[in-house]
């Protein structure tokens, strides 16, 4: 593998070098042609977890190297997680106690509350998330129910869980 290349100044892009021994070249137009040693910089440690590479590469004609680098980039924060966020609300003490009382209740609003949320869920787990649409639901269904605090607390442990916590409130703003 040859330690040079050369700058092909008019199209500007490397071009490889034309011998193997990476001797001088004969005859090569150097108002056109910068010959340049290729730098390889090792892959840098990183987080895989939290981080990833993204190769790089850098021409510096005053130095004549074209260097190939990394750059250690942070993952972005995942998206939301509507199947995870159902599946433990489905499991959840909090889902019990929401059952537990629109059964109990001889009012249809809450039960009302409750399709209408399970609706709205259901778009989402389609791929058809309304972040407005769901957060009505959310507002109305905790309207319509007198949830103590421990369940509060599970369901928005479940919604930062599922990455939703940004999306979603569990108390409208304030008038």
């Amino acid at each position: 593998m040859s330690t040079k290349a050369l700058w092909d100044s008019v199209n500007e892009k490397l071009v490889p070098y034309p011998r193997n021994d990476d001797e001088p070249v004969v005859g090569l137009d150097t108002n056109r042609y910068a010959i340049v040693s290729l730098v390889r910089e090792p892959q840098p440690e990183y987080d895989p977890i939290e981080e990833y590479l993204v190769p790089t590469t850098a021409l510096d004609l005053d130095a004549l190297t074209y260097t190939y680098d990394w750059l250690v980039q942070t993952l972005p924060p995942p998206g939301p997680d509507y199947r995870g966020f159902y599946s433990a609300l489905l499991v959840s003490t909090c889902y019990q106690a929401v059952l537990a009382e629109v059964l109990s209740t001889t009012s249809p609003a809450p039960a009302g509350a409750l399709a209408v949320f399970v609706s709205a869920m259901q778009d989402c787990l389609s791929g058809r998330a309304n972040p407005d649409a769901m957060q009505g639901a959310i507002w109305l269904l905790l309207g319509q129910l007198h949830l103590d605090m421990v369940h509060m607390e599970e369901l928005q442990n479940m919604l930062t869980d599922a990455y939703l916590d940004q999306l979603y409130s569990l108390t409208p703003p304030a008038p």
